[in-house]
């Protein structure tokens, strides 16, 4: 009985066949459009890995959650090392193709955009950005309106008799803080071990991510300096994301320790 092959299980000659270079003669064009589609694919693994850790950690499940999180920081350092790739492209030769993008941009990434609404932030564009298309808005819609992995992990945290209540007032963010550090503190107990475990893996992703936004806006900043981005924003923008953070009571932990 024959078997599936691999070219055909990964539909490789449907994938090879969708690089489509605008401007001729640019030969770094190439370059750019692979990179870029190669985030996108990554960016479907990591919200396919952290859907299911929001999933186990809804259902007070945290150590099912560990495996889909610590693979997603795997992928996060890969998308830091993509970048190094993309740095080979100069300003001149990126300029050979970059009008014809226009207005196109990376700000228009429904899928980095749901990953940021699903570590807690609102996903909105800058001022002047081109929109997203109708299929990313209405997803983002229907994230937005979903858990996220903060509110699932204060979830598993009460299942497990934390005090981890939701809700965005003063005195439920101490309490919250308040029970993350008492974990933080004491973490001996094989279940108390999972929890701090799991919540280091968030901070692993959130600090990924960070990193990922500066050495973005770094690179940006050699490629077109203080130029608009070709769909809005630029380096302006992009700086002012490297202070984002998609857990600050787990960073504020560390003030309480």
């Amino acid at each position: 009985m024959a078997g599936t092959d691999y070219s055909s299980y990964l539909r490789i000659d449907e994938l090879l066949d969708l690089q489509h270079p605008l401007t001729e003669g640019a030969h770094d064009e190439m370059l750019f459009v692979v990179i870029h589609q190669a985030f996108e694919l990554w960016f479907k693994l990591i919200l396919h890995e952290l859907d299911r850790a929001t999933a186990e950690l809804q259902a007070g499940r945290p150590q099912a959650a560990m495996a889909p999180l610590h693979r997603t920081t795997r992928v996060d350092e890969l998308l830091i090392g993509q970048l190094r790739v993309l740095e080979t492209l100069t300003p001149e030769g990126f300029l050979e193709f970059r009008d014809p993008l226009k207005p196109a941009s990376g700000l228009q990434s429904g899928q980095f955009r749901a990953i940021e609404v699903l570590g807690g932030l609102d996903g909105t564009l800058p001022a002047g950005a081109s929109p997203l298309s109708d299929h990313d808005t209405e997803e983002l819609r229907r994230r937005a309106a979903s858990p996220t992995l903060f509110s699932a992990l204060c979830a598993t945290l009460r299942a497990h008799g934390f005090d981890a209540p939701d809700g965005d007032g003063t005195e439920l963010r101490e309490r919250r803080v308040d029970a993350l550090v008492s974990l933080y503190r004491d973490h001996a107990s094989p279940e108390r071990a999972i929890l701090h475990r799991v919540c280091e893996l968030l901070l692993d992703h959130d600090e990924s991510i960070s990193r990922w936004r500066f050495h973005h806006a770094l690179m940006a900043a050699r490629l077109i300096g203080s130029r608009p981005g070709t769909g809005g924003g630029g380096v302006v923008y992009l700086d002012t994301t490297i202070t984002l953070r998609f857990f600050p009571e787990l960073w504020e932990v560390r003030n309480r320790l």
